[in-house]
């Protein structure tokens, strides 16, 4: 039997992206986008879940959303 895969926060079975910290399965309203940056002028999305993206020592550049 197949196990179904749901959003790790909220339980929502349209998953949308893992988080780029925890690897948490994500739907798209649990998950907080961020563009990262790099000096040679790369820029790549990123997904966080909620604590992810709060947490500095994750990501680097963290949003001011709450």
């Amino acid at each position: 039997m197949k196990k179904e895969i749901v959003c790790a926060k909220c339980d929502n079975p349209k998953t949308f992206a893992k988080c780029l910290g925890c690897e948490a399965v994500l739907c798209e309203s649990c998950s907080i986008f961020e563009l990262i940056g790099s000096g040679c002028g790369c820029v790549w999305p990123a997904y966080y879940c909620i604590d992810c993206a709060h947490d500095p020592a994750i990501n680097p550049t963290p949003c001011s959303k709450t």
